[in-house]
């Protein structure tokens, strides 16, 4: 044998009488498709339990458990207590919510007789008038160690407790609750109390909190361990609501993040009823409980509040009541569990119910969410065809549903229909100010997971592209994008990097295209919101792109690479997408890049592609603003002045145009206004404006050689007589037309 806990059985040894009689009657109590039961192990097993019994305080019980270590390893535990309802149901959840399985349970109902100090005198056959009659529970499960079976000793006893104040103060817990009944003025509310009062309701507890924080009239559980049903948070919004003139309904139904310990182990429901003094409400009774499975599985014509539920519905959408429509309304009411229905809003048990509605002849993934009263909860209804259901599918949604809400689980559960629908119910905690999702985002998600990867990108790229079209681009590259790109940015990115790329070399137009670049770039904020730092996808239409050509070209453009993550897309057969992660230089702000991605993807694209040169210069497109074509003029007038013989580095001219970006715009906007031929009749005004800017700059800059490189580029751009820059052949090569007499400092002809 093992070890055993300190509630191991009483070391006594029992009277064979005993033994004998519990034999039988644990016997008799076997169900018949019960695990058979071995002679031998039946006798152990009658031997350990009334060990157990074999002293035992009236009112109090007795517990022992044992882990064995014999042909078979696992945990046996008996319980011994007065006879009472929900014991066995109410001990066997509490095993159960502590991760273990029961492989057996037996329960005979003994007569029994006690002696002085509570000594199992004897075990009576049949059923005589005189004894005490006790629960006496055996369970075994798998083996677990002692810190497990004093947690399971310290969970039963707590549940035991609870069990006992609920059944003592049944009769009193009914009597308050038809005492408020009667004060309700709303028939429907005083209805439901007065139906729930007749049996449909498992009542477990009832307390009255006053306004200055007390409470009194504690009964059953709330005696016990849900000394406080809400917190005060939470009453005190009670307190408001009943005083809002907009809010007629009476009781207030909510659930509780407390859960039941008593019959089934899920939150408990609470019936909140306003006492006033006058128009003033100076406290809360507040009954707690959970729907009978009679209640749970009333036809809603039946159920108080819902029943006229159901008629505002059909009549407000006009179904038949004995038509399609009216009948699966119907349906959808029943399926849809009561004691979460009849606590929402009429406006969300119309929305949630018709979704359903539509659901149950063709079932296929679709979301509803609803925020309690109160602010407490949020409950996610998820339907999908049963086929899809598995474990691994409920807790993807779970995690989904926790990071939209930013909110923890509650409670969850699963509903079956006949057909083929099922739905997933679950229960999330907003008391700390988590707002309620935005539905239609959440259903796009639930979509791309439960519909197929595939279908959702083709969903997604009907916004981008014609019907023809999306759906061979779908077939072609959704299936290559791996697990890890999925889980983190979804379909909807995917199509976007699809469109990307098929605007790239061989994925152009079907590859007839020959002239197509070959690499892209998308610039975008990442997860974390940093304002220092931005993303920038890079495209490869075929293989995968260098670190070695990526990493200089962006460093060039003032990036500096923090890291790099790359898809590769079947093996780069379909290209490569690399997922870059860039910390901005001083001053450089994200949202301004942002609003110019555009540009400064065209920008990087173009250095990529070969058809513009990777210098320091690209800076100017970062830090200035500029566009690729505008930074390329100025890298022509450095390279002209290099040639008449003008002495600083690539790098000081750089830094001079990005440190006084004022100028540097004017002397584009001055090139622009002399040279662009589809400039306006405004020509002179703005070629004024624009010299007027930089004269005026130009006598703020402090620093020397700041000064003379942005007068010598002033002077190249008033030198410049003619220039193609803005024609079609600017694309194969720059020219410019310069009367060099105007340009300072220049060389005599020799």
């Amino acid at each position: 044998m093992g070890s055993k806990t300190a509630a191991k059985a009483n070391s006594s040894t029992p009277a064979n009488a005993i033994v004998k009689e519990l034999v039988q009657q644990m016997r008799g109590s076997m169900l018949p498709g019960d695990t058979p039961f071995a002679k031998a192990r039946l006798e152990e097993a009658a031997h350990y339990v009334a060990a157990a019994a074999a002293k035992r305080t009236s009112g109090e019980p007795a517990i022992a458990i044992e882990s064995v270590s014999d042909k078979r390893r696992y945990t046996r535990i008996a319980i011994i207590n007065d006879d009472m309802p929900f014991l066995v149901d109410s001990c066997a959840a509490a095993i159960a919510a502590l991760g273990l399985s029961i492989d057996r349970l037996l329960h005979p109902v003994v007569a029994v007789e006690r002696g002085k100090g509570g000594k199992l005198d004897t075990i009576h056959a049949g059923e005589p008038d005189e004894a005490a009659w006790e629960s006496m529970i055996y369970i075994e499960a798998p083996r677990v160690e002692a810190k497990q079976r004093r947690a399971i000793e310290q969970t039963l006893r707590e549940t035991l407790d609870d069990v006992r104040a609920a059944v003592d103060d049944w009769p009193k817990l009914q009597a308050e609750m038809l005492t408020d009944a009667h004060a309700i003025e709303d028939d429907e509310g005083r209805a439901l109390l007065e139906w729930l009062n007749s049996g449909m309701l498992t009542q477990l507890g009832h307390v009255e909190r006053h306004r200055d924080g007390r409470q009194t009239d504690a009964l059953g559980i709330c005696r016990t361990s849900a000394k406080k049903l809400l917190i005060d948070d939470s009453f005190d919004r009670a307190f408001k609501w009943f005083e809002d003139d907009r809010n007629e309904r009476s009781p207030l139904i909510v659930k509780a993040n407390h859960v039941s310990h008593v019959h089934r182990r899920v939150p408990l429901d609470l019936f909140i009823v306003p006492h006033r003094d006058g128009a003033d409400v100076v406290s809360l009774s507040v009954h707690a409980g959970v729907w009978t499975s009679a209640a749970l599985a009333a036809p809603p014509r039946n159920v108080p509040i819902l029943r006229n539920r159901l008629d505002a519905i059909r009549e407000r959408l006009k179904f038949d009541e004995g038509g399609h429509a009216g009948k699966a309304l119907v349906h959808a009411l029943t399926a849809l569990p009561h004691d979460l229905m009849i606590g929402f809003e009429e406006e969300d048990t119309e929305r949630v119910a018709t979704t359903m509605m539509g659901l149950v002849d063709r079932p296929r993934p679709r979301l509803a969410l609803v925020e309690a009263p109160l602010a407490r909860h949020l409950f996610a209804f998820v339907w999908m065809p049963r086929d899809m259901l598995a474990t691994q599918v409920r807790l993807q949604i779970q995690a989904m549903l926790e990071e939209g809400a930013a909110a923890q689980l509650l409670d969850w559960s699963l509903e079956v229909e006949g057909g083929n629908l099922a739905m997933l119910r679950f229960v999330l905690d907003i008391r700390d100010g988590a707002k309620a999702p935005d539905e239609r985002v959440m259903e796009k998600q639930l979509q791309t997971m439960l519909r197929g990867w595939t279908e959702a990108v083709e969903t997604e790229l009907l916004e981008l592209e014609e019907k023809g079209r999306a759906a061979a681009l779908a077939l072609r590259f959704a299936e290559a994008f791996p697990t890890g790109y999925r889980a983190r940015f979804g379909a909807r990115e995917a199509a976007e990097d699809i469109a990307k790329l098929r605007s790239l070399g061989v994925h152009a137009e079907d590859g007839e295209d020959e002239s197509a670049p070959h690499r892209g770039a998308k610039l975008y904020r990442p997860e974390s919101g940093d304002p220092a730092h931005l993303r920038l996808k890079l495209y490869q239409a075929e293989g995968s792109l260098p670190l070695s050509d990526a990493v200089p070209v962006l460093e060039n453009f003032g990036f500096n690479v923090q890291g790099e993550l790359p898809t590769s897309l079947d093996d780069g057969r379909l290209g490569t997408i690399h997922d870059f992660t860039l910390r901005l230089a001083p001053g450089v702000e994200a949202d301004d890049l942002l609003a110019r991605a555009p540009a400064i993807e065209e920008a990087v694209a173009e250095v990529l592609n070969g058809h513009a040169e990777n210098d320091v210069f690209n800076r100017l497109v970062i830090e200035v603003g500029l566009g690729a074509a505008e930074t390329n003029w100025l890298r022509a007038f450095y390279r002209y002045l290099r040639q008449v013989g003008m002495g600083f580095t690539i790098y000081t001219v750089v830094d001079a145009l990005a440190k006084n970006a004022e100028i540097t715009r004017a002397l584009i906007e001055l090139f622009n206004a002399r040279h662009d031929p589809a400039f306006g009749s405004e020509r002179e005004d703005a070629t004024k404006e624009a010299s007027t800017t930089i004269r005026r700059a130009l006598a703020r800059v402090k620093a020397i050689n700041d000064d003379r490189l942005l007068r010598l580029y002033n002077s190249v751009i008033g030198a410049i007589l003619r220039t193609n820059a803005f024609a079609p052949a600017a694309n194969e090569a720059l020219a410019f037309k310069i009367d060099s007499s105007l340009v300072p400092n220049m060389p005599k002809p020799v």
